[in-house]
């Protein structure tokens, strides 16, 4: 997830403006309406390794923290008064560990299983109105404070429907600098902020200093965002590709251009079994001839150090797998739905 506040905005993308470049879904569509499309998260792979990370929490630390608050009970009896509170002190800190690491192993495991299939975006351009769909995961900070207040680790996350109206959203290029080990490398993603409504009245009240000092550091009159989303994975995107998938939502909305620019196809499909889940994180399942071609190197590595990655690849598969089993679609309200007639791709 990428916060706003740490981003640096390259460009502000002008839907006045005609784009030159021609557009590109990246394999971002998942279904096509005929008076909408979707825009969903298709990371297919990463699903169950966060589980496998949980898996080693709750069975590795959480055990160790809990034996570790029963040995300083040992030294209650019969301990004198400097040794008895240095073990105090460490039983509380060990039934605190406990705790954390309960919560620790919990968090990832249920932001993995049972969840949404997807995070997803309907662009309506007949009604010119934008949806995101959502599970609102709260910050590890935030769950472990609201599982002690509601005394329940099992408390619910919701998911949340926004309706945006496509005028209200400006489109931006954003960029940010991370370190990938000791390398710095620039990830590229098209941002989506929401202007305030109640910026020209906010302008108007302002002194003619502060309208003078907010130009001077903006350059130009962009309004304040209350909110602020990203499309597409910053990993995989380049600058180009952010023009590219600017440019084709531009023209779905606003140019009535195709939902599937020719050439193109839609967003990769989820495992529908364990062999196909084994096969989208490691070479021992259904694409052994895509790794074999894509990752010529990966795949004899993996199999001379199979005692190691083979029980490894295997748990992550099968958490994969049961992650695709256990998420369940957004109940997306529907008689907007109904509006946009049945899905033409993919079929039924």
């Amino acid at each position: 997830m990428i916060n706003s506040s740490s981003l640096g905005i390259v460009t502000y993308l002008n839907k006045k403006t005609t784009t030159r470049q021609s557009g590109s879904t990246l394999s971002e569509v998942k279904t096509i309406y005929p008076a909408a499309i979707e825009l969903a998260s298709t990371t297919h792979y990463q699903r169950g390794l966060v589980t496998v990370f949980a898996m080693l929490i709750i069975f590795g630390v959480f055990p160790l923290m809990m034996y570790s608050a029963y040995f300083f009970t040992w030294f209650f009896n019969g301990a004198g008064v400097v040794l008895f509170l240095m073990a105090l002190v460490m039983f509380i800190f060990s039934v605190f560990s406990v705790m954390v690491a309960f919560h620790f192993g919990l968090y990832p495991l249920r932001a993995d299983m049972f969840s949404l299939k997807n995070d997803s975006l309907f662009f309506d351009r007949k009604k010119k109105k934008v949806y995101r769909v959502f599970r609102n995961i709260p910050g590890l900070i935030d769950y472990v404070r609201n599982s002690l207040k509601k005394r329940n680790p099992f408390y619910a996350w919701p998911t949340v429907i926004i309706e945006y109206d496509w005028d209200s959203l400006i489109f931006v290029y954003v960029s940010k600098v991370v370190m990938l080990g000791q390398l710095p490398s620039t990830v590229h993603t098209l941002g989506v902020g929401i202007k305030d409504p109640d910026f020209a009245q906010k302008q108007v009240a302002k002194s003619d200093h502060d309208k003078a000092w907010d130009q001077m550091l903006k350059h130009e009159a962009i309004p304040d965002f209350v909110d602020f989303f990203t499309i597409g994975n910053p990993l995989v995107m380049s600058e180009y590709s952010v023009q590219a998938l600017w440019a084709y939502l531009h023209a779905y909305m606003e140019k009535n251009g195709p939902a599937l620019p020719a050439g193109e196809s839609l967003a990769e499909a989820a495992p529908n079994s364990w062999w196909q889940s084994m096969g989208l994180v490691c070479p021992l399942g259904s694409r052994f001839k895509h790794w074999c071609k894509e990752h010529p190197i990966f795949v004899p590595i993996f199999f001379i150090f199979f005692p190691i990655t083979g029980p490894f690849y295997s748990l992550w598969g099968t958490f994969n797998w049961l992650s695709h089993k256990t998420a369940f679609e957004a109940p997306f309200p529907p008689e907007i739905r109904a509006e946009w007639g049945e899905p033409l791709l993919p079929k039924k």
